[in-house]
C-alpha cells in the first residue's frame, strides 16, 4: 500500500512538473502578442517625448497609429492635440465627428468641436454644438461637472457658466454648482463674481465655511498689490449688511478682518454676533489676546473690558480682568513710560484681582506682577517671593514652568548666575519639546554667553536654529553669529568679552554701564562687534525715547556694514521710529521698500510688506 501511494505521488508531481513546463512555453501567437506591446510601449514613449518637444507632426502620425491598433481613448485625445496644435482643424473636425459616432457617450468629443470650431473661427458652429450639449444635458451633477471642466479647461469660460447655470435647472435646483462657478470667475479674475457665489454657497451650505475659507486665504497668499483684498472686503461688508442675520457671513467678516490686521472691526463684529448669539465669549478673549501680542493694547482692553461687563460669575472673567490689566502694562512699556505712580496704580489693581481668579487665572496675573515689581519699582524681593509661593499653589506643568522661568529672570538680573541656571535646566528638561522649553534652553545659552562660556553657549544655540518659534530660531542664530564671528576675528576673544558685558548690563538694566562698553567697542572693536555695538545703542535711545538719535544709529549700520546679520533689523527698526514716532511715514515707506529688496529672504521681509501696503 504505502509503495502504492508513493507511485501516485510521484506521478502526480511529474504531471504538476510537465504543465508548470508547458505554460511557461509561449505559443507563437503569444510572442507575436508580447512583441506588439512591446512595440506599443516603444512607440508611445517615442509619441510622448515628440509631443513634450513639440514636434507635433511626428507625434501626431504616431498617435495616429498606435490608437489603431490599440483603440484607446488616450491615443486618438493625444492625436488630436497634435492635430489642433497643428491648426489643422478640418481635420480635427473630421475625426472628431468620426470619433463621435463610433462613442456616442463621450461628452469630451463635444467640447473638443465645439474649441474647434471657436479656434478655426466658427462660432456659429460653435455655438450651435453648445446648444445641442445644453440641450441633452441629463440630471447628472457628476456629468454637468465633467463636461463644465472641460469647457474651462478649454478656455472657454462663458459656456461653462452657462452649462452651470442651465444645469441648477436640469437638476431642478438640487444642484447649484456655487463652487464651480466661482471657482471658474475666480479663475478669469473675475473677483465680485467669484465672491457672490462664494457668498451664495455659504448662505445654502454653512458647512462649506472651512473650504470658503481656504480657497479664500489662498486668493489672499497670492494678492501682491492688495486688489483682491481690497475687493473682497467691499463685498463682504456689502453683503453682511444686506444679510445681517447670517452668522457664517459675520463670522467670515471677522476672519478677515484679523487676516487684513483691522483687529477693531473685527472686534466690533465679534460683539455683535454675540450680542445676537451670546456665545462669543471664548473668540472675543482670543481676540483680545491676537491684539494684544500685535501691541493693539486699546483694541484689546476694549474686547477684555466688554466680557468683564458681564459680570464676575462669566466662565472668562479672570482671563478678561488679568487681560485688562496686562494690556495697560503692555502699553505702559511700549511707550517706554517712566511714571511710577502708573506702575504703583497698576500693582494695586492686581493685589485686588487676586480675590475675583481661579487658580487657572492666578500664573497670568502673578507674572504680571513679578514684572512690574522687579523691572518697574525695584522690588525685586518681593517678586521672588511672590513667584514662589505661587509656585508652591499651582500643579499645572506649563504654569510652573512659566513662573520658574520669571524667577530665573530676576535672579539673572541680580546677578544670582547659579540660581538662574538651575531653573533654566528644570524648564528645558521638563518641557524639552515644547516653546517654553526652547525658550529656556535659549536664556541659558544666553546667560553662558553672559559670563563667558561660549562653547557651552555655542552647542546649545546649535540645537536651537532648528527650533520651531522662529523668533527664537532667529535668535539664536543671531547670538551664535555673533560669537563664532568675533572668536574669528579675535581668538582670545578679549572684544567679545566686552560686547558680552555690556549685553549683561543692558539685560540688568544698567544702560549706562553698557554704554561706556559699547562706546568703547564702536572706537576700538572690529568690524564684526561694531555693528552689534550700534544696534544696542539704538535700543537703548529708543527706550529713552531720543527717537532721532535710535534712527541714526540704526540707518548707521544699513550704510557701513550692510552685509552684517543686524542689517535687516537695523532697517526694520529705522523704518518703525520713522513711521511711529517720527510720523515721516515717506521715509519709513522708503525703508520698508529697501528691506523688501535688499534682504528678501529677512525674517522682517513679510512684517515690513503689510507695513508698506498700509502706508
Amino acid at each position: 500500500m504505502r509503495f502504492l501511494h508513493s507511485m501516485i505521488g510521484l506521478a502526480l508531481l511529474l504531471a504538476f512538473a510537465q504543465n508548470a513546463k508547458a505554460q511557461n512555453v509561449q505559443t507563437p501567437e503569444k510572442q507575436r502578442k508580447k512583441q506588439k506591446n512591446e512595440q506599443a510601449q516603444i512607440d508611445e514613449q517615442l509619441a510622448n517625448q515628440y509631443f513634450r518637444n513639440q514636434q507635433y507632426e511626428e507625434a501626431q502620425a504616431l498617435y495616429k497609429d498606435l490608437y489603431k491598433k490599440t483603440r484607446q481613448a488616450h491615443h486618438f485625445q493625444q492625436f488630436i492635440e497634435c492635430t489642433i496644435a497643428l491648426k489643422q482643424y478640418t481635420l480635427a473636425e473630421r475625426e472628431l465627428k468620426d470619433y463621435g459616432k463610433a462613442n456616442p457617450n463621450q461628452s469630451k468629443t463635444d467640447t473638443d468641436l465645439i474649441y474647434v470650431y471657436t479656434l478655426d473661427g466658427m462660432a456659429d458652429k460653435a455655438e450651435k454644438k453648445f446648444k445641442e450639449v445644453l440641450k441633452r444635458l441629463p440630471d447628472n451633477a457628476v456629468i454637468i461637472r465633467n463636461i463644465g471642466h472641460q469647457l474651462q479647461s478649454r478656455g472657454l469660460f462663458d459656456m461653462a457658466a452657462a452649462l452651470y447655470e442651465k444645469g441648477h435647472t436640469t437638476t431642478n435646483g438640487k444642484e447649484t454648482f456655487y463652487l464651480e462657478l466661482a471657482n471658474l470667475h475666480q479663475s478669469t479674475a473675475n473677483y465680485q463674481e467669484a465672491f457672490r457665489y462664494y457668498f451664495l454657497e455659504l448662505e445654502k451650505n454653512p458647512g462649506q465655511y472651512n473650504n470658503i475659507k481656504n480657497r479664500l486665504q489662498t486668493m489672499l497668499f497670492y494678492d501682491v498689490n492688495n486688489s483682491i483684498s481690497d475687493e473682497l472686503r467691499i463685498a463682504l461688508l456689502k453683503r453682511t449688511q444686506e444679510k445681517p442675520d447670517n452668522l457664517e457671513l459675520a463670522q467670515m467678516l471677522v476672519w478677515f478682518a484679523i487676516q487684513q490686521e483691522d483687529y477693531d472691526i473685527a472686534l466690533a463684529q465679534s460683539q455683535s454676533i454675540d450680542r445676537k448669539t451670546h456665545d462669543q465669549d471664548a473668540q472675543i478673549i482670543n481676540l483680545s489676546g491676537i491684539c494684544l501680542n500685535n501691541k493693539q493694547f486699546d483694541v484689546a482692553k476694549q474686547g477684555y473690558s466688554y466680557i468683564l461687563e458681564k459680570g464676575k460669575s462669566g466662565p472668562f472673567y479672570g482671563q478678561a480682568l488679568t487681560g485688562s490689566i496686562n494690556a495697560d502694562y503692555q502699553k505702559l512699556k511700549a511707550a517706554n513710560s517712566t511714571d511710577t505712580k502708573a506702575f504703583e496704580h497698576l500693582s494695586k489693581r492686581i493685589d485686588e484681582a487676586y480675590s475675583d481668579i481661579n487658580t487657572n487665572d492666578l500664573t497670568r496675573l502673578t507674572l504680571t506682577q513679578a514684572d512690574i515689581l522687579t523691572y518697574q519699582l525695584g522690588q525685586t524681593d518681593d517678586a521672588i517671593a511672590l513667584l514662589n509661593n505661587t509656585l508652591a499653589e499651582v500643579n499645572n506643568k506649563q504654569d510652573q514652568a512659566s513662573l520658574k522661568l520669571k524667577l530665573a529672570d530676576i535672579y539673572l538680573r541680580k546677578d544670582e548666575v547659579w540660581e538662574a541656571t538651575l531653573l533654566y535646566s528644570q524648564v528645558d528638561k521638563s518641557m524639552k519639546e515644547e516653546p517654553l522649553g526652547h525658550e529656556a534652553r535659549f536664556k541659558n545659552a544666553q546667560l553662558r554667553y553672559f559670563i563667558g562660556e561660549y562653547e557651552w553657549a555655542e552647542s546649545q544655540l546649535k540645537v536651537l536654529k532648528a527650533a520651531t518659534s522662529k523668533l527664537i530660531a532667529n535668535d539664536a542664530m543671531t547670538l551664535s553669529l555673533i560669537i563664532k564671528d568675533n572668536l574669528e576675528v579675535d581668538t582670545l576673544g578679549e572684544e567679545l568679552n566686552r560686547l558680552a558685558r555690556a549685553d549683561y548690563r543692558i539685560y540688568q538694566q544698567r544702560a549706562d554701564e553698557a554704554l561706556a562698553l559699547l562706546d568703547d567697542i564702536i572706537a576700538n572693536g572690529n568690524e564684526v562687534s561694531k555693528p552689534h555695538a550700534l544696534f544696542r545703542k539704538g535700543e537703548i535711545a529708543e527706550k529713552r525715547k531720543e527717537y532721532e538719535r535710535a534712527e541714526q544709529l540704526f540707518l548707521q549700520i544699513v550704510e557701513h556694514y550692510p552685509d552684517s546679520y543686524m542689517a535687516d533689523a537695523a532697517l526694520m527698526q529705522a523704518a518703525l521710529i520713522e513711521q511711529n514716532h517720527l510720523k515721516n511715514k515717506e521715509l519709513a515707506k522708503q525703508h520698508y521698500e529697501q528691506l523688501i529688496d535688499d534682504y528678501p529672504t529677512s525674517i522682517y521681509t513679510a512684517q515690513a510688506k503689510k507695513n508698506y501696503r498700509k502706508l
